[in-house]
């Protein structure tokens, strides 16, 4: 599966394109408008729990990695920037190779 493969740049353009731009239908914003550090929830891009959980079945359906187990305060650190949900997204899928 060449997916596995992606190194941590890829997941981060898959993560602002289909995660969040595309999934969400953000309007407002591009890709490449989304900084990497930039916080996804209240200040920031000012996402909703809502938005939240659309974006944990997006990474489940893109890349097969699962958050169920994942108590509610690691998972907050886990979804707080795009750089974190690449990090997040890379270990799953080396655990799962």
């Amino acid at each position: 599966m060449s997916i596995m493969l992606q190194d941590l740049e890829q997941i981060k353009t898959v993560v602002k394109t289909k995660l969040l731009v595309e999934r969400l239908e953000l309007e407002d914003i591009t890709p490449e408008e989304i900084d990497d550090q930039m916080p996804l929830f209240g200040e920031g891009l000012g996402l909703d729990s809502v938005e939240a959980f659309e974006v944990m079945v997006g990474m489940e359906e893109i890349y097969g990695v699962m958050v169920e187990g994942i108590p509610a305060d690691e998972l907050k650190i886990h979804l707080h920037n795009v750089q974190s949900i690449a990090s997040f997204i890379q270990t799953k899928l080396r655990e799962m190779e």
